[in-house]
């Protein structure tokens, strides 16, 4: 009797070779093996007459990721004339099998052992094997009456294993199965059902049973993790007067405003440090609820940080709340004044990077960070102060934290002024021409309008992969060509921007687009962050394909900011882009709330390392799927109830499921 946590060498039929093979694939027990699960399942379950066999195409059935071949034609027969000769180096075994309608060929190709299992002529066999040519080839042979695990059932086909054999590996699951300790428990049912499964729906209702398991232990993990935060974090908590919305802010809060203040300031009440994201769409109001939260820390006579990824952004954020918050004590630090950086108490620091190295010495009760995607996970952690980060599309990794209950969440829902998110659509190539004229005209109509064109890069790549990727120097020039028979007259003012021009060039650069003299603004993904103009109206994403959902919906919010109707235009680099790439840009043009572009970001980039600072593409999870919304939930609510671990803890844990715990 086999034990969960017995080594393979235990079991009948693994000797040391075959130990070795199988450890090379990290597989060292019982339990290791029997959640190395099939790929998929080839159907031979239908038994026909052979007057019914018929070349048959490859049908895949898909159904909660379980995929079912059904290329395989299953027959219940006696077998004669066997003979065998080589062609070559080529062994060739034929045989006939014969039921009561009617007789069909058998071919082998390089079997030498198929003659074995060939010993009688009066019985009947299980024989399955892809008719071609009327023949059945290569066909898996089995007495009717036996355990029956290659034919006349759904047959579990698994990844390769050195030289092992899908036979072996079936009839090594079967050894283990059929031997557990606990027989007829819930796991041996488990496991009967992903390897030797009646039904499809047994294969669904096992693997969700897996799924939910493997969600429990990071739930558990995210638990525990949770406390050592709240145990080892701790920050100055924070009075908060009566009203929280203060009296300098010139406008009324959404309602969704109001709430996420309530929420965050109740957390700076508290000693243990608050760990908060706040989410909303570009231009949904996200700074002034920051600003209200930092303003109330200052009054306190503690400081604030707020820490933006571009130098335009933070002196756009210093400007906005200097006006709205005309008393409190505002520093800009950026890497262009950190020479007259100054400590003083109860101040607001707002700036780049260059505030992140100067956290020791601000010594702050409060770090804020916006545009969180454009900060690493280790630059986002500060010890002793309360966090509270700031995203319009949370990365997936982030996403998945607020799932798993690392972070606490707030939710802009609302667009203030009945904003609307620019109308977008997926220009085909032959029609882009069209667009930049289209374009010419509305600024022409209307020389107040703005528009800005988006490129990957600042000069045409020379790698061959990349050379039709439109870069802003090749863009200008065409845009001028094109503009001289539209515009003769040169009306629309044309201008770049991208990050190989002096930081005295850019300012200028952004100076006369706020001034109106510019109204064609080329440029670099630079603006993606810290361009607000309200006067911009078009946007142009040049080799949409090759940015994430995140950044283009970032883009798309840099025009409309008024409150007025505004269009995004998506060119792509080439005539053809992949299904995958086309199907991400029909989704984006169709969908304009950034948390279901988050989650359909998710499910093509993978969730990241959720306790490690990953940020995508690492898709780690082995049973669920970071996109079942619905057993998540089953998940957190059975997580509620249950006090022990997951019983597939060890195997969880061996697999560094939670990998890079304590770097989080």
């Amino acid at each position: 009797m086999y034990q969960l946590n017995s080594p393979l060498s235990s079991v009948h039929g693994i000797g040391d070779k075959l130990s070795e093979q199988l450890g090379k694939k990290n597989l060292h027990s019982v339990l290791d093996l029997l959640l190395h699960l099939p790929l998929r399942y080839e159907d031979r379950s239908q038994i026909i007459p052979i007057n019914q066999l018929n070349k048959q195409s490859e049908i895949v059935g898909q159904s909660s990721n379980i995929r079912v071949k059904q290329q395989f034609s299953t027959i219940r027969a006696r077998v004669g004339e066997f003979r065998q000769y080589r062609k070559g180096r080529l062994l060739i075994s034929r045989a006939k099998a014969i039921d009561n309608t009617g007789e069909v060929g058998l071919i082998w190709f390089n079997n030498k052992f198929i003659k074995n299992k060939l010993t009688d002529a009066d019985v009947d066999y299980f024989i399955s094997g892809e008719y071609k040519n009327g023949s059945l080839v290569q066909a898996g042979v089995e007495l009717v009456g036996a355990d029956n695990l290659h034919t006349a059932r759904l047959v579990p086909i698994y990844s390769k294993i050195g030289r092992i054999k899908q036979g072996n590996l079936r009839r090594l699951q079967k050894e283990i199965i059929d031997h557990l300790s606990d027989r007829l428990s819930e796991q041996e049912k488990l496991f009967g059902a992903l390897h030797f499964p009646e039904q499809i729906e047994a294969i669904i209702e096992a693997r969700e049973k897996l799924a939910l398991e493997e969600l429990l232990y990071l739930i558990a993990k995210s638990k525990k993790l949770k406390a050592q935060w709240q145990e080892q974090n701790q920050a100055q908590a924070i009075k908060i007067p009566t009203p929280i919305i203060p009296d300098s802010i010139p406008f009324t809060l959404t309602a969704a405003q109001e709430r996420a203040t309530r929420e965050i300031c109740q957390d700076l009440k508290d000693q243990t440090a608050m760990n908060r994201l706040l989410v909303g769409d570009v231009g949904s109001g996200k700074t002034i609820v920051a600003g209200i939260a930092a303003h109330h820390v200052c009054q306190e006579g503690e400081s604030a940080c707020l820490v933006a990824p571009t130098q335009i952004l933070a002196q756009q954020h210093f400007q906005t709340l200097t006006k709205i918050f005309p008393n409190l004590k505002i520093q800009l630090l950026t890497a262009a004044n950190k020479k007259d950086f100054s400590i003083e108490a109860a101040t607001f620091y707002i700036g780049t990077h260059a505030v992140i190295n100067q956290l020791k010495k601000i010594n702050p009760a409060l770090v804020i960070y916006d545009e969180q995607h454009r900060f690493g996970t280790k630059q986002r952690l500060s010890e002793q102060a309360h966090v509270l980060t700031m995203t319009a599309t949370p990365i997936p990794r982030s996403l998945m934290l607020t799932i798993f209950s690392h972070l606490e969440l707030s939710i802009l829902d609302e667009l203030p002024n009945n904003r609307q998110m620019a109308e977008t659509w997926l220009v085909p190539k032959k029609k882009e021409v069209a667009g930049i004229e289209w374009l010419a005209k509305q600024l022409l109509a209307d020389p107040k309008k703005q528009a800005l064109i988006v490129c990957p890069f600042i000069d045409p790549s020379r790698h061959q992969a990349l050379e039709n990727v439109a870069a802003v120097k090749d863009s200008l020039e065409k845009i001028q060509q094109q503009l001289k028979t539209i515009d003769p007259d040169q009306k629309i003012q044309v201008a770049s921007l991208h990050s190989r021009l002096s930081k005295k060039a850019q300012q200028q650069v952004i100076a006369d687009l706020y001034a109106g003299d510019t109204q064609l603004l080329i440029t670099t993904p630079m603006v993606e962050v810290g361009v607000d103009l309200p006067n911009a109206d078009f946007i142009i994403i040049q080799a949409a394909e090759r940015f994430g959902l995140a950044s283009l919906h970032q883009l798309r919010g840099r025009v409309g900011r008024a409150g007025q109707e505004s269009f995004c235009l998506l060119f792509t680099s080439q005539e053809k882009i992949s299904d995958n790439g086309r199907h991400r840009l029909e989704v984006f043009c169709e969908e304009k709330n950034g948390f279901k572009l988050a989650e359909q970001d998710l499910e093509n980039r993978g969730a990241g390392d959720i306790f490690g600072t990953a940020q995508s593409g690492f898709g780690k999870l082995h049973f669920a799927s970071w996109t079942n919304a619905e057993l998540i939930k089953k998940a957190q609510t059975q997580s509620e109830n249950q006090t022990n671990s997951s019983w597939l803890e060890p195997y969880f844990d061996k697999r560094n499921l939670s990998q890079n715990i304590n770097n989080n």
